[in-house]
């Protein structure tokens, strides 16, 4: 098979050749030299780590003063709920007592003009029940 693709590329004017290639590919092996670690690299590393550090040590300073300060407006909106719950509940008794004002109010002014009746002279009644 490897014979028959070698002779379809040399068919071709522009193709490569590819002798020797498959050698190459069974042997092959890499090797990345790494760079070497010089004391100043590596203290140049520590200091960008460190300042990192100290960056996410801010921001976590930050984004706890948030929540705290959160925290503190939830438990203040929490209390004022807290509140209106019980001013709702006062509210409901002072309607109560209100419609209780008004049918009392309402029963004593037909007590007065019951007892304007009552106190008119006799007179006065005999002509009321004449008419």
């Amino acid at each position: 098979m490897n014979t028959n693709q070698k002779k379809e590329l040399q068919s071709h004017g522009d193709s490569l050749n590819l002798d020797g290639l498959e050698a190459l590919l069974d042997h092959a092996h890499l090797e990345i030299p790494k760079p070497p670690v010089t004391p100043e690299t590596e203290l140049k590393l520590v200091q960008n780590l460190l300042e990192q550090l100290c960056r996410v040590t801010e921001l976590v300073k930050d984004t706890s003063e948030r929540l705290a300060g959160a925290n503190e407006r939830l438990n203040g909106l929490g209390a004022l709920v807290t509140t209106q719950g019980k001013q709702m509940e006062l509210l409901e008794h002072y309607q109560a007592q209100a419609a209780r004002t008004v049918s009392l109010e309402n029963q004593l002014a037909a007590a007065k003009a019951e007892l304007e009746h009552h106190r008119r002279p006799l007179l006065k009644r005999l002509i009321f029940w004449v008419k």
